[in-house]
Protein backbone atom coordinates (compact mmCIF):
# COMPACT_ATOMS: atom_id res chain seq x y z
CA UNK A 1 0.00 0.00 0.00
CA UNK A 2 1.40 3.29 -0.85
CA UNK A 3 1.51 6.03 2.03
CA UNK A 4 -0.04 9.00 1.78
CA UNK A 5 2.20 11.70 3.47
CA UNK A 6 0.78 14.78 5.23
CA UNK A 7 3.48 17.19 5.94
CA UNK A 8 2.25 20.06 8.00
CA UNK A 9 3.84 23.79 8.04
CA UNK A 10 3.20 27.32 8.60
CA UNK A 11 3.47 30.23 6.80
CA UNK A 12 5.45 33.51 8.25
CA UNK A 13 2.94 35.62 6.92
CA UNK A 14 1.62 38.70 9.16
CA UNK A 15 -0.36 36.78 11.82
CA UNK A 16 -1.82 38.58 14.55
CA UNK A 17 -4.78 37.84 17.37
CA UNK A 18 -6.96 40.84 16.05
CA UNK A 19 -9.41 40.19 13.67
CA UNK A 20 -7.98 42.87 12.01
CA UNK A 21 -5.56 41.38 10.04
CA UNK A 22 -6.02 39.38 6.75
CA UNK A 23 -3.86 36.66 5.73
CA UNK A 24 -2.94 32.80 5.27
CA UNK A 25 -2.53 31.30 8.71
CA UNK A 26 -1.63 28.30 7.70
CA UNK A 27 -1.03 25.90 4.91
CA UNK A 28 -0.42 22.26 4.79
CA UNK A 29 0.66 19.62 1.82
CA UNK A 30 -1.56 16.34 1.16
CA UNK A 31 0.82 13.94 -0.70
CA UNK A 32 -0.68 11.05 -2.68
CA UNK A 33 1.14 8.40 -5.06
CA UNK A 34 -0.50 6.37 -7.73
CA UNK A 35 -2.73 7.80 -10.54
CA UNK A 36 -4.47 10.37 -8.65
CA UNK A 37 -7.22 12.38 -10.55
CA UNK A 38 -10.07 14.44 -8.91
CA UNK A 39 -10.64 15.40 -5.33
CA UNK A 40 -13.06 17.21 -3.26
CA UNK A 41 -12.94 19.67 -0.60
CA UNK A 42 -16.11 20.05 1.75
CA UNK A 43 -16.21 22.66 4.50
CA UNK A 44 -17.75 21.36 7.57
CA UNK A 45 -18.13 24.25 9.35
CA UNK A 46 -16.58 24.28 13.15
CA UNK A 47 -16.54 20.63 12.53
CA UNK A 48 -13.37 20.74 10.36
CA UNK A 49 -12.85 19.94 6.30
CA UNK A 50 -13.29 16.70 4.48
CA UNK A 51 -11.10 16.25 1.74
CA UNK A 52 -11.71 12.78 -0.22
CA UNK A 53 -9.90 12.47 -3.45
CA UNK A 54 -9.25 9.74 -5.90
CA UNK A 55 -5.55 7.95 -5.68
CA UNK A 56 -6.08 5.01 -7.84
CA UNK A 57 -7.54 2.85 -10.31
CA UNK A 58 -9.24 1.40 -7.41
CA UNK A 59 -8.84 3.63 -4.22
CA UNK A 60 -10.18 6.90 -3.07
CA UNK A 61 -8.95 8.71 0.19
CA UNK A 62 -11.04 10.53 2.38
CA UNK A 63 -9.18 12.55 5.52
CA UNK A 64 -11.15 14.61 8.20
CA UNK A 65 -9.19 17.74 9.37
CA UNK A 66 -9.98 19.80 12.19
CA UNK A 67 -10.30 23.62 12.07
CA UNK A 68 -6.30 23.91 12.47
CA UNK A 69 -5.86 21.73 9.55
CA UNK A 70 -4.78 18.93 11.92
CA UNK A 71 -5.94 14.98 10.51
CA UNK A 72 -8.85 14.15 12.78
CA UNK A 73 -9.30 10.55 10.59
CA UNK A 74 -8.47 9.39 7.29
CA UNK A 75 -10.29 6.48 5.94
CA UNK A 76 -8.83 4.51 2.50
CA UNK A 77 -12.09 3.08 0.33
CA UNK A 78 -12.26 0.62 -2.43
CA UNK A 79 -13.60 2.61 -5.43
CA UNK A 80 -13.47 1.51 -8.99
CA UNK A 81 -15.50 3.65 -10.31
CA UNK A 82 -13.62 6.32 -13.16
CA UNK A 83 -15.22 9.71 -12.70
CA UNK A 84 -15.83 12.20 -9.93
CA UNK A 85 -18.87 11.95 -7.85
CA UNK A 86 -22.14 12.88 -9.29
CA UNK A 87 -23.24 14.80 -6.29
CA UNK A 88 -22.83 14.68 -2.88
CA UNK A 89 -25.30 15.45 0.73
CA UNK A 90 -24.30 16.24 3.97
CA UNK A 91 -25.65 15.92 7.31
CA UNK A 92 -24.70 16.28 11.11
CA UNK A 93 -23.80 13.12 10.96
CA UNK A 94 -22.63 11.21 7.47
CA UNK A 95 -22.00 13.00 3.80
CA UNK A 96 -22.41 10.50 1.55
CA UNK A 97 -21.16 10.20 -2.61
CA UNK A 98 -23.10 9.31 -5.22
CA UNK A 99 -21.46 7.31 -8.32
CA UNK A 100 -23.25 6.14 -11.51
CA UNK A 101 -21.90 4.19 -14.27
CA UNK A 102 -23.12 2.92 -17.82
CA UNK A 103 -25.07 6.39 -18.34
CA UNK A 104 -26.56 5.93 -14.84
CA UNK A 105 -27.74 2.32 -15.16
CA UNK A 106 -25.57 1.57 -12.18
CA UNK A 107 -25.78 3.86 -8.62
CA UNK A 108 -23.15 3.63 -5.93
CA UNK A 109 -23.44 5.33 -3.10
CA UNK A 110 -20.91 5.17 -0.47
CA UNK A 111 -21.66 7.12 3.37
CA UNK A 112 -18.63 7.97 5.34
CA UNK A 113 -19.38 8.47 9.42
CA UNK A 114 -17.61 12.24 9.75
CA UNK A 115 -16.89 11.02 13.81
CA UNK A 116 -14.43 8.26 13.05
CA UNK A 117 -14.25 8.03 9.00
CA UNK A 118 -15.90 4.18 9.05
CA UNK A 119 -17.64 3.81 5.51
CA UNK A 120 -20.62 1.55 4.34
CA UNK A 121 -21.15 1.18 0.33
CA UNK A 122 -24.40 0.25 -1.07
CA UNK A 123 -25.91 -0.16 -4.62
CA UNK A 124 -28.70 -0.39 -7.15
CA UNK A 125 -29.70 -0.24 -10.69
CA UNK A 126 -32.14 1.85 -12.35
CA UNK A 127 -33.10 0.51 -15.94
CA UNK A 128 -35.86 3.17 -16.59
CA UNK A 129 -35.48 6.53 -18.42
CA UNK A 130 -33.81 8.92 -15.88
CA UNK A 131 -31.62 11.48 -16.12
CA UNK A 132 -30.85 12.15 -12.04
CA UNK A 133 -29.38 15.49 -11.32
CA UNK A 134 -29.59 15.53 -7.46
CA UNK A 135 -30.82 13.23 -4.38
CA UNK A 136 -30.78 13.19 -0.81
CA UNK A 137 -30.33 10.24 1.48
CA UNK A 138 -32.32 10.00 4.66
CA UNK A 139 -33.56 6.68 7.02
CA UNK A 140 -31.77 4.31 4.66
CA UNK A 141 -33.03 5.45 1.28
CA UNK A 142 -32.72 7.50 -1.55
CA UNK A 143 -34.78 10.34 -2.97
CA UNK A 144 -33.30 11.02 -6.12
CA UNK A 145 -34.60 14.64 -8.57
CA UNK A 146 -34.29 14.50 -12.11
CA UNK A 147 -35.59 14.28 -15.60
CA UNK A 148 -37.68 12.07 -17.50
CA UNK A 149 -39.79 11.74 -20.75
CA UNK A 150 -42.88 13.51 -18.52
CA UNK A 151 -40.87 16.42 -17.32
CA UNK A 152 -39.65 16.44 -13.65
CA UNK A 153 -39.20 13.28 -11.52
CA UNK A 154 -38.31 11.30 -8.61
CA UNK A 155 -36.26 7.86 -7.88
CA UNK A 156 -36.90 6.46 -4.66
CA UNK A 157 -35.26 3.74 -3.71
CA UNK A 158 -35.57 1.65 -0.27
CA UNK A 159 -32.06 0.14 0.36
CA UNK A 160 -33.64 -1.90 3.21
CA UNK A 161 -36.73 -3.27 1.09
CA UNK A 162 -34.60 -3.35 -1.95
CA UNK A 163 -37.56 -1.88 -4.05
CA UNK A 164 -37.43 1.47 -6.02
CA UNK A 165 -39.94 3.64 -7.86
CA UNK A 166 -40.56 6.46 -10.19
CA UNK A 167 -42.61 9.25 -9.11
CA UNK A 168 -43.41 12.67 -10.79
CA UNK A 169 -42.48 15.59 -9.40
CA UNK A 170 -45.79 17.43 -10.82
CA UNK A 171 -43.93 19.85 -13.06
CA UNK A 172 -43.83 19.57 -16.92
CA UNK A 173 -41.49 20.71 -19.31
CA UNK A 174 -37.72 20.52 -19.96
CA UNK A 175 -36.52 20.68 -15.95
CA UNK A 176 -33.02 20.82 -14.16
CA UNK A 177 -32.76 20.78 -10.54
CA UNK A 178 -30.99 23.86 -8.95
CA UNK A 179 -31.45 23.42 -5.07
CA UNK A 180 -32.70 20.30 -3.07
CA UNK A 181 -32.66 19.85 0.23
CA UNK A 182 -34.32 17.49 2.94
CA UNK A 183 -35.09 19.17 5.94
CA UNK A 184 -35.22 16.62 8.69
CA UNK A 185 -36.96 18.97 11.65
CA UNK A 186 -40.19 19.92 9.34
CA UNK A 187 -39.47 16.09 7.49
CA UNK A 188 -40.17 17.79 4.12
CA UNK A 189 -37.98 18.68 0.68
CA UNK A 190 -37.44 21.91 -0.40
CA UNK A 191 -36.45 22.56 -4.06
CA UNK A 192 -36.12 24.54 -6.78
CA UNK A 193 -36.36 24.00 -10.55
CA UNK A 194 -35.35 25.38 -13.99
CA UNK A 195 -38.03 24.94 -16.26
CA UNK A 196 -38.50 25.33 -20.13
CA UNK A 197 -41.54 24.89 -21.70
CA UNK A 198 -40.68 23.77 -25.27
CA UNK A 199 -42.79 24.46 -28.60
CA UNK A 200 -41.93 23.12 -32.03
CA UNK A 201 -42.72 24.98 -35.52
CA UNK A 202 -44.10 21.58 -36.56
CA UNK A 203 -45.88 20.20 -33.68
CA UNK A 204 -47.20 17.58 -35.25
CA UNK A 205 -44.12 15.89 -36.17
CA UNK A 206 -42.10 17.49 -33.06
CA UNK A 207 -40.03 19.41 -35.07
CA UNK A 208 -38.12 23.21 -35.29
CA UNK A 209 -37.84 23.23 -31.67
CA UNK A 210 -37.64 25.89 -29.77
CA UNK A 211 -38.29 27.58 -25.98
CA UNK A 212 -41.94 28.92 -25.80
CA UNK A 213 -40.95 29.95 -22.16
CA UNK A 214 -38.81 29.77 -18.99
CA UNK A 215 -39.12 30.24 -15.44
CA UNK A 216 -37.77 29.01 -11.71
CA UNK A 217 -39.87 27.04 -9.24
CA UNK A 218 -39.60 26.80 -5.73
CA UNK A 219 -41.19 23.57 -4.84
CA UNK A 220 -41.89 21.69 -1.13
CA UNK A 221 -42.56 17.91 -0.94
CA UNK A 222 -43.02 15.66 1.75
CA UNK A 223 -40.69 12.31 1.84
CA UNK A 224 -42.88 10.22 -0.60
CA UNK A 225 -42.41 12.78 -3.68
CA UNK A 226 -45.69 14.43 -3.10
CA UNK A 227 -45.99 18.43 -4.13
CA UNK A 228 -47.22 20.01 -0.97
CA UNK A 229 -46.70 23.60 -2.33
CA UNK A 230 -44.75 25.87 -5.24
CA UNK A 231 -44.02 29.76 -6.08
CA UNK A 232 -43.17 30.40 -9.84
CA UNK A 233 -40.54 33.20 -10.62
CA UNK A 234 -42.20 34.49 -13.89
CA UNK A 235 -40.60 35.57 -16.83
CA UNK A 236 -41.08 39.56 -16.96
CA UNK A 237 -40.55 41.69 -20.30
CA UNK A 238 -39.02 39.27 -22.39
CA UNK A 239 -36.41 38.14 -19.50
CA UNK A 240 -36.30 34.35 -18.78
CA UNK A 241 -35.16 33.09 -15.25
CA UNK A 242 -32.85 29.86 -16.06
CA UNK A 243 -30.84 29.29 -13.30
CA UNK A 244 -31.16 29.98 -9.12
CA UNK A 245 -30.36 29.56 -5.82
CA UNK A 246 -31.75 29.82 -2.68
CA UNK A 247 -31.22 32.38 0.59
CA UNK A 248 -33.55 31.70 3.71
CA UNK A 249 -33.68 35.36 4.99
CA UNK A 250 -36.27 33.86 8.30
CA UNK A 251 -39.03 31.55 8.28
CA UNK A 252 -41.00 33.36 6.06
CA UNK A 253 -38.75 35.04 3.47
CA UNK A 254 -36.32 33.97 1.05
CA UNK A 255 -34.40 35.33 -1.27
CA UNK A 256 -34.24 33.58 -5.19
CA UNK A 257 -31.05 34.66 -7.10
CA UNK A 258 -29.82 33.21 -10.37
CA UNK A 259 -28.83 33.89 -14.17
CA UNK A 260 -31.40 35.00 -17.00
CA UNK A 261 -31.50 35.59 -20.62
CA UNK A 262 -33.78 38.38 -22.82
CA UNK A 263 -35.35 37.64 -25.63
CA UNK A 264 -32.73 39.84 -27.35
CA UNK A 265 -30.06 37.57 -26.32
CA UNK A 266 -28.82 39.43 -23.18
CA UNK A 267 -27.88 37.99 -20.27
CA UNK A 268 -27.46 38.63 -16.33
CA UNK A 269 -28.56 38.08 -12.52
CA UNK A 270 -32.13 37.93 -11.13
CA UNK A 271 -33.45 38.71 -7.58
CA UNK A 272 -36.60 37.87 -6.46
CA UNK A 273 -38.46 37.35 -3.17
CA UNK A 274 -40.73 35.11 -1.91
CA UNK A 275 -42.97 35.97 1.06
CA UNK A 276 -44.99 34.07 3.18
CA UNK A 277 -45.61 31.81 0.31
CA UNK A 278 -46.16 34.22 -2.18
CA UNK A 279 -43.23 35.92 -5.07
CA UNK A 280 -43.70 39.53 -3.93
CA UNK A 281 -41.00 40.74 -6.66
CA UNK A 282 -38.43 40.00 -9.35
CA UNK A 283 -35.64 42.44 -10.78
CA UNK A 284 -32.80 41.83 -13.37
CA UNK A 285 -29.78 43.14 -13.65
CA UNK A 286 -27.46 42.93 -17.08
CA UNK A 287 -24.10 41.89 -17.05
CA UNK A 288 -22.87 44.79 -18.96
CA UNK A 289 -23.95 46.15 -15.42
CA UNK A 290 -22.69 44.12 -13.37
CA UNK A 291 -19.04 43.74 -14.65
CA UNK A 292 -18.34 47.31 -14.75
CA UNK A 293 -14.82 48.15 -13.71
CA UNK A 294 -11.25 49.06 -14.68
CA UNK A 295 -10.20 49.05 -16.98
CA UNK A 296 -13.90 48.92 -18.25
CA UNK A 297 -15.17 46.03 -20.90
CA UNK A 298 -17.03 47.37 -23.78
CA UNK A 299 -20.60 46.11 -23.65
CA UNK A 300 -20.16 43.62 -26.67
CA UNK A 301 -17.30 42.45 -25.48
CA UNK A 302 -19.56 41.94 -22.30
CA UNK A 303 -22.06 39.51 -24.36
CA UNK A 304 -19.29 37.62 -25.75
CA UNK A 305 -17.91 37.01 -22.60
CA UNK A 306 -22.12 36.01 -21.17
CA UNK A 307 -21.75 33.93 -24.81
CA UNK A 308 -18.95 32.11 -24.63
CA UNK A 309 -18.27 31.27 -20.65
CA UNK A 310 -20.69 30.03 -18.20
CA UNK A 311 -21.56 31.73 -15.20
CA UNK A 312 -20.70 29.73 -11.93
CA UNK A 313 -22.31 31.26 -8.87
CA UNK A 314 -20.35 31.84 -5.02
CA UNK A 315 -22.47 30.61 -2.33
CA UNK A 316 -24.66 33.91 -1.65
CA UNK A 317 -23.96 35.84 1.68
CA UNK A 318 -26.28 37.55 4.13
CA UNK A 319 -24.97 40.30 6.65
CA UNK A 320 -27.37 43.24 8.36
CA UNK A 321 -29.76 42.62 5.79
CA UNK A 322 -27.37 43.33 2.66
CA UNK A 323 -27.19 40.42 0.07
CA UNK A 324 -23.79 39.62 -1.12
CA UNK A 325 -23.69 37.48 -4.39
CA UNK A 326 -20.80 37.01 -6.98
CA UNK A 327 -19.50 34.07 -9.10
CA UNK A 328 -16.82 33.51 -11.64
CA UNK A 329 -16.95 33.06 -15.73
CA UNK A 330 -15.50 30.22 -16.97
CA UNK A 331 -14.78 27.96 -20.10
CA UNK A 332 -13.50 24.36 -20.93
CA UNK A 333 -9.61 24.50 -23.07
CA UNK A 334 -8.42 21.88 -24.90
CA UNK A 335 -5.28 20.76 -25.97
CA UNK A 336 -4.04 19.09 -29.47
CA UNK A 337 -1.72 15.85 -28.55
CA UNK A 338 -0.38 13.16 -31.03
CA UNK A 339 -1.47 9.69 -31.73
CA UNK A 340 1.66 8.80 -29.99
CA UNK A 341 0.48 10.33 -26.56
CA UNK A 342 -1.41 7.21 -24.51
CA UNK A 343 -4.14 10.23 -24.36
CA UNK A 344 -5.25 9.67 -27.96
CA UNK A 345 -7.78 6.92 -27.96
CA UNK A 346 -8.36 7.26 -24.45
CA UNK A 347 -7.52 3.98 -23.41
CA UNK A 348 -6.93 4.29 -19.88
CA UNK A 349 -9.95 5.99 -18.50
CA UNK A 350 -7.68 7.14 -15.34
CA UNK A 351 -5.31 9.34 -17.29
CA UNK A 352 -7.52 10.02 -20.69
CA UNK A 353 -9.23 13.30 -20.57
CA UNK A 354 -7.19 14.30 -17.25
CA UNK A 355 -5.51 17.89 -17.45
CA UNK A 356 -2.91 16.54 -15.02
CA UNK A 357 -1.20 14.05 -17.43
CA UNK A 358 -1.69 15.97 -20.64
CA UNK A 359 1.88 18.20 -21.44
CA UNK A 360 4.10 15.31 -21.55
CA UNK A 361 6.07 15.37 -24.36
CA UNK A 362 6.01 13.08 -27.51
CA UNK A 363 8.23 14.37 -30.69
CA UNK A 364 6.69 11.39 -33.47
CA UNK A 365 7.11 14.00 -36.30
CA UNK A 366 4.85 11.10 -38.36
CA UNK A 367 2.07 10.96 -35.81
CA UNK A 368 -1.50 12.24 -35.97
CA UNK A 369 -3.06 14.86 -33.32
CA UNK A 370 -6.30 16.03 -31.70
CA UNK A 371 -7.72 17.72 -29.43
CA UNK A 372 -8.23 16.04 -25.95
CA UNK A 373 -9.74 18.28 -22.72
CA UNK A 374 -6.98 20.11 -20.90
CA UNK A 375 -8.96 22.10 -17.67
CA UNK A 376 -10.85 25.39 -17.20
CA UNK A 377 -10.19 28.63 -17.70
CA UNK A 378 -11.85 31.53 -15.26
CA UNK A 379 -11.83 35.00 -17.13
CA UNK A 380 -13.66 37.63 -14.62
CA UNK A 381 -15.26 37.50 -11.39
CA UNK A 382 -18.12 39.42 -10.33
CA UNK A 383 -19.30 40.68 -6.59
CA UNK A 384 -23.09 42.45 -6.58
CA UNK A 385 -24.71 43.62 -2.85
CA UNK A 386 -28.63 43.59 -2.87
CA UNK A 387 -30.77 45.56 0.03
CA UNK A 388 -33.82 42.96 1.12
CA UNK A 389 -35.96 44.96 -1.95
CA UNK A 390 -33.51 43.76 -4.55
CA UNK A 391 -31.68 47.45 -5.22
CA UNK A 392 -28.41 47.00 -6.28
CA UNK A 393 -26.29 48.75 -3.59
CA UNK A 394 -22.66 48.30 -5.05
CA UNK A 395 -20.57 45.89 -7.37
CA UNK A 396 -17.04 45.21 -8.39
CA UNK A 397 -15.03 43.39 -10.88
CA UNK A 398 -12.35 41.01 -10.46
CA UNK A 399 -10.31 39.74 -13.70
CA UNK A 400 -9.23 36.12 -12.78
CA UNK A 401 -6.79 34.42 -15.79
CA UNK A 402 -7.09 31.54 -13.64
CA UNK A 403 -6.70 27.81 -14.56
CA UNK A 404 -7.46 24.78 -13.35
CA UNK A 405 -7.36 21.36 -13.95
CA UNK A 406 -10.77 20.33 -12.45
CA UNK A 407 -14.20 22.48 -11.99
CA UNK A 408 -13.86 24.33 -9.03
CA UNK A 409 -15.30 27.53 -6.60
CA UNK A 410 -12.80 30.19 -7.55
CA UNK A 411 -14.50 32.98 -5.82
CA UNK A 412 -15.95 32.99 -2.09
CA UNK A 413 -17.45 35.54 -0.21
CA UNK A 414 -17.51 35.97 4.02
CA UNK A 415 -20.70 37.54 5.99
CA UNK A 416 -18.76 40.21 7.12
CA UNK A 417 -18.41 41.53 3.29
CA UNK A 418 -15.10 39.61 2.34
CA UNK A 419 -14.37 38.15 -0.78
CA UNK A 420 -11.23 35.97 -1.53
CA UNK A 421 -10.78 34.62 -4.99
CA UNK A 422 -8.32 33.02 -7.24
CA UNK A 423 -5.79 34.98 -9.43
CA UNK A 424 -3.42 33.42 -11.75
CA UNK A 425 -2.91 30.82 -9.42
CA UNK A 426 -2.37 32.91 -6.53
CA UNK A 427 -4.68 34.06 -3.58
CA UNK A 428 -6.72 37.34 -3.70
CA UNK A 429 -8.01 39.01 -0.56
CA UNK A 430 -9.98 42.04 -0.59
CA UNK A 431 -13.66 43.41 -0.10
CA UNK A 432 -16.53 43.30 -2.46
CA UNK A 433 -16.47 47.10 -2.24
CA UNK A 434 -13.35 47.10 -4.50
CA UNK A 435 -10.00 45.04 -5.03
CA UNK A 436 -8.02 48.32 -5.10
CA UNK A 437 -5.95 47.18 -1.83
CA UNK A 438 -6.49 43.64 -1.84
CA UNK A 439 -3.80 41.14 -0.66
CA UNK A 440 -2.21 38.48 -2.88
CA UNK A 441 -0.61 35.30 -1.34
CA UNK A 442 1.55 32.66 -3.57
CA UNK A 443 1.80 28.85 -2.87
CA UNK A 444 5.23 29.18 -5.13
CA UNK A 445 7.07 32.34 -6.06
CA UNK A 446 7.64 30.06 -9.80
CA UNK A 447 5.94 31.60 -12.69
CA UNK A 448 4.26 29.46 -14.92
CA UNK A 449 2.63 29.14 -18.12
CA UNK A 450 0.15 26.87 -19.83
CA UNK A 451 3.23 24.18 -20.78
CA UNK A 452 4.26 24.25 -17.15
CA UNK A 453 1.33 24.79 -15.10
CA UNK A 454 0.51 21.64 -13.67
CA UNK A 455 4.01 21.55 -12.00
CA UNK A 456 4.01 24.81 -10.09
CA UNK A 457 2.19 25.03 -6.69
CA UNK A 458 -1.38 27.18 -7.99
CA UNK A 459 -4.15 27.76 -5.98
CA UNK A 460 -7.51 26.61 -7.47
CA UNK A 461 -9.86 27.05 -5.35
CA UNK A 462 -11.31 29.00 -2.35
CA UNK A 463 -14.36 28.31 -0.14
CA UNK A 464 -16.22 30.30 2.47
CA UNK A 465 -15.52 28.38 6.07
CA UNK A 466 -16.88 30.02 8.73
CA UNK A 467 -17.21 33.20 9.93
CA UNK A 468 -14.64 35.38 8.42
CA UNK A 469 -12.45 32.33 7.20
CA UNK A 470 -12.11 30.42 4.63
CA UNK A 471 -10.22 27.32 3.13
CA UNK A 472 -8.30 27.52 0.13
CA UNK A 473 -6.88 24.82 -1.87
CA UNK A 474 -4.42 24.30 -4.44
CA UNK A 475 -2.33 20.86 -6.44
CA UNK A 476 0.90 20.23 -8.10
CA UNK A 477 2.05 17.29 -10.08
CA UNK A 478 5.44 15.43 -10.17
CA UNK A 479 6.86 12.05 -11.87
CA UNK A 480 9.19 9.49 -10.47
CA UNK A 481 10.93 7.43 -12.59
CA UNK A 482 10.43 3.75 -11.03
CA UNK A 483 12.53 1.49 -13.31
CA UNK A 484 15.57 0.70 -11.85
CA UNK A 485 18.85 1.87 -14.03
CA UNK A 486 20.68 -0.90 -12.95
CA UNK A 487 18.01 -3.83 -13.83
CA UNK A 488 18.62 -6.26 -16.43
CA UNK A 489 17.69 -5.13 -19.55
CA UNK A 490 14.35 -6.53 -21.20
CA UNK A 491 13.98 -7.95 -24.63
CA UNK A 492 12.72 -4.38 -26.76
CA UNK A 493 9.39 -4.56 -27.97
CA UNK A 494 8.31 -4.40 -31.64
CA UNK A 495 7.54 -0.36 -31.97
CA UNK A 496 6.30 1.34 -35.45
CA UNK A 497 9.51 3.70 -36.21
CA UNK A 498 10.15 6.87 -34.31
CA UNK A 499 7.92 5.41 -31.54
CA UNK A 500 9.15 6.25 -27.82
CA UNK A 501 9.41 3.74 -25.48
CA UNK A 502 8.14 5.65 -22.68
CA UNK A 503 9.59 4.97 -18.93
CA UNK A 504 7.40 3.74 -15.80
CA UNK A 505 6.68 6.33 -13.51
CA UNK A 506 4.90 6.72 -10.14
CA UNK A 507 2.65 10.28 -10.82
CA UNK A 508 2.51 12.24 -7.21
CA UNK A 509 0.17 14.83 -6.55
CA UNK A 510 0.49 17.18 -3.76
CA UNK A 511 -2.86 18.56 -2.78
CA UNK A 512 -2.55 21.97 -0.56
CA UNK A 513 -5.26 23.20 2.10
CA UNK A 514 -4.73 26.91 3.47
CA UNK A 515 -6.49 28.25 6.63
CA UNK A 516 -7.51 32.01 5.17
CA UNK A 517 -8.52 35.00 7.76
CA UNK A 518 -10.24 37.74 5.92
CA UNK A 519 -10.30 41.22 7.32
CA UNK A 520 -13.71 42.94 8.50
CA UNK A 521 -14.43 45.58 6.35
CA UNK A 522 -16.95 48.14 6.86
Amino acid sequence: MRKIIVTIFLINVCFFAQAQISGILQTIEIEISGRPTWQKIIPLGKNGVLLFAKKDITKALAIRFDTNLKKVWETEVFLDVEGEPSFYSLDNKFVTFMFSENQGMYYQLFRIDLDDGKFENMGFELREYFQDQNYIYFDNQILMAGLNENGASFYKYNFKADVGELISAGLRGKTKVQYFKYLPEKNIIESLWSVKVLGYTNEKKKKGEFIKDAFVVFAKYDTTGKLIQKNIIHSSAGNFPLTASLTKIDSVTKIITGTYQSNTGNKGLFFSKIDADKTTLTKFYDYRILLKGTPNIDDEIVKKIANSHIFSPSEVSIDNNVISLGGTFYKSIYQVVSSSSPFYNNSNPYTANNPLFLNANFNNPHSQSKQVFKGYSYLNGLVANFDLEGNLMSQSRVDLSQLSPQLDVALAISSNKSVVTCVKGNLLIGNNLGFTNAKTFKLSDEEGDVKNAQYIPTYQGVRNWYENYFIANGSRIKFEVLKDKNAPKEKPSKRKKGQQQLPETNIKKIIYLSKVRSSEFY
